[in-house]
């Protein structure tokens, strides 16, 4: 269907409508003698037909077409019968899809510029198939129980697992329960009648291995209404070797050190009584006295936690023993802030800071902490530790193998004090599991996936100094690998699990360098995977034109007939003439 004219140079309209207009004048000024006449109104008229053709070769007109050249509705999950309806009836002769796994999208695309996903929208991988075509999402059924659901997959033994979500238009006396691998309960939460209710479950892990929690929801009378898998890796608490420098003894030092005690860490604590003068303490390990900073001392230990005023008191010497401990030994080193820590140039542990009015932060829903009127600049040589309300609260950098690391957080004791101990776990554990020496693998995996699904793409990455790379899944397959641009020790790679249960990749290179990943069955979190593939439909259809928006390239008119109109024009008036004089 043709929508409307253009002009590919409508920006010359006003010029040449002039210049039409002058040349029409002049010639019927130059008619006049004959005015009135049949012949007369002839050659008007033909004139006319030639000052519009030169017009239309100027302006080089064009057509835009919105008409379609054909459109389909994709039918998913939760589809509105009274969407399809209202769009047939709009659109007479559209196809319809009903989506299915065995059935490409790609194939149904042939000849179409416009497609209308209905339900819950197609899978997130599926989504490329639609590249070009301008596309609209129309929401299903509302989605009725957990939308969003987060939590740590990797721990260590000790830890608590802590898992966050938010179940949505929830029907009273709902009961969310965490049970652990042997189906025993561990934490409950009953919902309120809200539209939205977000909550909060965990219990502390106490066994290594790879192990499947559950999250079961209950109606009022205890019947299961569904039953989730939570895949959880544990590891083997490791013991670090902590060393504690500090000018004076702290409430800051004091509760920190008990806390590294408590968690079976050994701990060595200095503290300046007086010139010359150190107080020792020692936990879950033998008595030493520490003497000058230097390398051999240092390559004992895991973590330095020191304050500010203790690190400029070492002598030059020291500070380049402290700096080659970080680079060449993997020295992790936490400074204790200050506010002249945050004002200093003081090369090793200087910060790029920016000054604020706060001083407060929110470290966690209704957990609010004093803090230093200065948060982190986001950068690229600073990695953030701990984030609040779009601030970096605590930051590392890395210098060779190690990290030095720091806080705007003034006095964390204090969340003790409150009664918010989880809340001060979290917080420290996150900063010494983060800046602690480690030993280097050959091989570091990820995934942004929590779970696998039986023949759907799950997508892994791994970071290797191994100049070829070859990953291997559980049949042995070589996956192929696709390297990063920028970062030459970083790829990545996607593997279609057959089978679900806990499944491995490991490197063809080192076979102890191995990836678990847990695949669930398709029925299982299926509304949390429905939401996550509505809010991938959403993102590409806001990104793509929507079919009723859709406009096509202006299409050109021929230029060939307005040539040829002006020819017959001009011909007839220069030909009328002589056959009159005849």
């Amino acid at each position: 269907m043709i929508d409307k004219f253009t002009f590919l140079n409508n920006s010359w309209s006003w010029p040449i409508l002039l210049g039409a207009v002058v040349l029409l004048v002049v010639f019927v000024w130059k008619e006049s003698p004959q005015k009135f006449t049949f012949r007369f109104y002839i050659k008007i008229f033909v004139a006319l037909l030639a000052v519009f053709s030169l017009a239309m070769i100027a302006l080089q007109p064009a057509v835009i077409n919105t008409g379609h050249s054909g459109g389909l509705i994709i039918l998913t999950e939760g589809f509105r019968k009274t969407s399809l309806d209202s769009l047939k009836k709009e659109n007479k002769n559209i196809k319809v899809l009903k989506d299915a796994p065995d059935i490409p999208i790609i194939k149904e695309l042939v000849g179409i510029d416009s497609v209308y996903i209905l339900g819950h929208g197609i899978k997130p991988y599926d989504l490329w198939q639609l590249e070009g075509k301008a596309t609209k999402y129309v929401e299903g059924i509302p989605l009725t129980g957990i939308t969003k659901f987060n939590y740590h997959q990797a721990h260590s033994v000790g830890d608590k697992l802590v898992i966050k979500g938010l179940y949505k238009s929830p029907d009273q006396n709902i009961q969310l329960v965490l049970e652990g691998p042997g189906g025993q309960n561990l934490d409950s939460l009953h919902l309120k009648n809200n539209p939205e209710q977000a909550f909060t479950l965990e219990t502390e892990l106490k066994a290594a291995g790879k192990f499947i929690y559950t999250l079961v929801e209950k109606d009022s009378v205890g019947t299961i209404k569904s039953s989730n898998p939570i895949p959880i890796k544990v590891n083997e608490k490791e013991a670090l070797k902590v060393l504690m420098i500090n000018g004076f003894p702290t409430f800051e030092t004091k509760y920190l050190k008990n806390f590294l005690a408590e968690m079976d860490h050994e701990v060595i604590v200095r503290s300046q009584v007086t010139k010359g003068r150190f107080k020792y303490e020692h936990f879950n390990t033998g008595t030493s006295s520490i003497g000058n900073i230097s390398e051999k001392l240092l390559e004992s230990y895991d973590l330095l936690i020191m304050d500010f005023n203790s690190f400029r008191a070492l002598s030059p010497s020291e500070k380049k023993s402290l700096e080659r401990s970080i680079r060449e030994n993997g020295l992790g080193v936490f400074i204790q802030p200050d506010a002249a820590l945050f004002r200093s140039n003081s090369g090793l542990v200087s910060f790029d800071v920016t000054q604020e009015n706060s001083e407060t932060a929110t470290v966690q829903e209704n957990v609010n902490l004093t803090k230093y009127p200065f948060s982190f600049q986001k950068s690229l040589s600073l990695q953030p530790i701990e984030n609040s309300g779009g601030k970096i609260l605590s930051a590392y950098k890395r210098i060779g193998q190690g990290k030095l690391g720091s806080s705007v957080l003034e006095n964390t004791y204090e969340l003790l004090l409150d009664g918010h101990s989880l809340v001060y776990q979290r917080l420290w554990t996150k900063h010494i599991n983060t800046l602690s020496k480690r030993t280097i693998p050959l091989a570091e995996w990820s995934s942004d996936s929590k779970t696998g699904i039986p023949d759907e793409p799950f997508q892994f990455s791994i970071r290797t100094l191994e100049p070829e790379p070859r990953v291997l899944n559980n049949e042995g397959a070589v996956i192929p690998l696709a390297q990063d641009i920028d970062i030459p020790s970083l790829w990545t790679g996607t593997t279609y699990p057959k089978i679900t249960g806990w499944q491995q990749l490991k490197m063809q290179q080192d076979t102890a360098q191995v990836f678990d990943y847990y695949v669930a069955p398709v029925q299982e979190w299926k509304i949390l995977r429905a939401n996550e593939a509505i809010q991938a439909n959403k993102r590409y259809a806001g990104k793509s034109d929507s079919p009723e928006s859709k406009i096509l390239d202006p299409n050109p008119i021929n230029p060939i007939y307005f040539y040829l109109l002006f020819l017959f024009s001009m011909g007839y008036l220069w030909l009328v003439p002589k056959m009159g004089s005849q």
